[in-house]
């Protein structure tokens, strides 16, 4: 007994000195009433018992008996475990805790506290650097106002946040609640749910959602965040006002305007939905997106319009003032639109120009119909004008009073000019794949004519009706003979992604983007809708006493 009480006064002594002489926070620190040193498969081990604690870089832990790990710095804790870390604390039965990678493994009736928070689990992994707790065989959560379960739970105690994963339950004052993946905001009591959610309230009705916000405190205004459900689409936003004598529901604060079969979605600061006038508007940063099976089609304007209607050819968007269009292969502006949903057409009005690849597109009104995810046609009404830029540059030339363009895959692949047809199209010697040059341009008048396409370079073209044609040689090119009446490359309006997604709009745009800064609500603008459709223009107009 003797021996052993030198050899634990010495360890007491001698240890903590060693402690403090390795690296800074890099090994663990530890006492107990009593220690023994042995080796078992060649690894030095430290048994200590009796109130034996043990820190690391603020982190503190207790427990009956330990066995330390000198060479791993690892530290296996049993009976009455308990960790303290800042205001996290947590206990269990059991406990693996690795200096090197600052983890700890604790199981067995497994208690974490934080605030007003507790969590109850068999298994649970905390990260004392992070302080992330991760539970993956169910848990249960609680706090002042919910109950939340789950097979997968995520804790991050720094950014007052919970993930929750696989059979969700969340038990509120009001509701419960049911989904497979849900986001809690430990602080404001705001949970966010993706994917299927399923909510029962008090009276026992139940609620179906494709995800949303949920504010679980009771105490709330007469703005809540959520979702109001129209015929056809989900009025969601930070703020929502209902008036349902008049069916009138407003929303502010990241609106998003959902379709309920369309896969239509619209974003903005404000907007609202009139069951009466079967319109639901949006504004301010506002922009729609529309998910096809393999590429999603994006519009902004300052204003977007749903039109509902009993008949799917009647449902559309109307876009205007400042509308832009993007996806991966077709760029566009104008002053307004309509999209049809049925059928994917848009119609462009006031000034339309459209970029496909290197192409631009010009006409009074431009028409595109969207077939299997691709651009199937392109009809320009009165003075159409299409520029192409060949592979040296040049600008090749259509012009007529009409223009449809066929496209396969998305590519231009026919041009048909009907009336008043001009074209000035460049003949390249690619003999020389290293030094392309011009051999000259063709310049021709006619009446109607067709060019057609391979790999986006022009193959043929057909003249009809009295066509003149001229074949110009380089020498004789001029500024003035090489643009056709009309010309502008406007390359520099083209819209990119950023300029169309406002992204300082909280959307699901980018899954992997971080959640932006809320923008102020501000005032619905005063709109030009002359441009649109007469029977669009009469609908859009407020009724008097609105």
């Amino acid at each position: 007994m003797r021996k052993i009480s030198h050899i634990l006064f010495f360890s007491l002594i001698i240890l903590p000195l060693v402690t403090f002489g390795q690296k800074k926070n890099e090994r663990i620190q530890y006492k107990a009433d009593e220690l023994f040193e042995f080796r078992e498969k060649g690894k030095k081990i430290r048994k200590l018992t009796g109130n034996v604690v043990f820190a690391q870089e603020g982190t503190t832990m207790y427990c009956d008996s330990s066995l330390y790990y000198v060479r791993d710095n690892v530290m296996e804790a049993f009976g009455h475990v308990k960790i303290i870390d800042d205001s996290t604390v947590i206990t269990s039965n059991t406990l693996v805790y690795d200096g090197k990678q600052k983890t700890a493994k604790l199981r067995e009736q497994v208690i974490y506290t934080h605030g007003e928070q507790q969590l109850f689990t068999d298994f649970l992994d905390y990260n004392t650097d992070t302080e992330v707790a991760n539970y993956f065989n169910g848990g249960k959560l609680k706090d002042s106002t919910n109950t939340l379960s789950s097979e997968i739970g995520y804790l991050y105690s720094k950014e007052d946040y919970a993930q929750f994963r696989t059979n969700v339950n969340l038990e509120a004052p009001d509701y419960t609640l049911k989904s497979d993946t849900l986001n809690y905001d430990t602080n404001t009591k705001i949970a966010i749910t993706l994917g299927k959610t399923e909510i029962t309230n008090e009276d026992g009705s139940v609620l179906h959602a494709k995800g949303g916000e949920f504010r679980t405190e009771e105490d709330q205004s007469e703005f809540v965040s959520g979702n109001i459900e129209t015929e056809d689409y989900y009025l969601e936003g930070d703020e929502l006002f209902f008036d349902d004598l008049n069916q009138y529901y407003k929303a502010i604060g990241n609106v998003k305007l959902r379709a309920k079969e369309e896969d239509v979605i619209l974003y903005g600061d404000e907007g609202f939905s009139d069951k009466n006038r079967e319109i639901s508007k949006v504004y301010g940063h506002a922009f729609m997106k529309r998910i096809f099976e393999k590429d999603t089609f994006y519009i902004s304007a300052d204003t977007l319009v749903s039109i509902e209607s009993e008949y799917d050819s009647a449902k559309r968007v109307l876009a205007y003032n400042n509308v832009k269009l993007w996806r991966y292969n077709l760029q566009g502006i104008a002053d307004s639109a309509s999209y049809f949903l049925s059928d994917s057409t848009i119609f462009l009005y006031n000034d339309p120009v459209i970029w496909n690849l290197d192409n631009q597109i010009e006409g009074d009104t431009i028409t595109v119909e969207i077939s299997n995810d691709q651009i199937k046609t392109m009809t320009l009404l009165q003075n159409s004008f299409l520029i192409g830029i060949d592979t040296i540059n040049n600008y090749n030339q259509v012009k007529g009073r009409t223009m449809k363009a066929s496209f396969v895959e998305g590519i231009i692949s026919r041009i048909d000019v009907n009336g008043n047809g001009e074209a000035l199209y460049y003949v390249l010697d690619e003999s020389d794949s290293t030094n392309i040059t011009t051999m000259g341009m063709n310049r021709i008048l006619c009446s109607d004519l067709t060019m057609r396409f391979v790999n986006e370079e022009l193959d043929n073209i057909s003249f009809y009706k009295k066509p003149e044609a001229k074949f110009i040689p380089p020498h004789e090119l001029t500024d003035e003979i090489q643009r056709l009446k009309g010309f502008l490359w406007r390359g520099d309006n083209r819209p990119t992604f950023e300029e169309v997604v406002y992204l300082t709009v909280a959307t699901d745009v980018s899954e992997e983007s971080e959640q932006p800064d809320k923008q102020k609500p501000i005032p619905p603008v005063k709109l030009n809708i002359e441009g649109l459709p007469d029977k669009d223009r009469k609908l859009l107009k407020k009724p008097k006493g609105q």
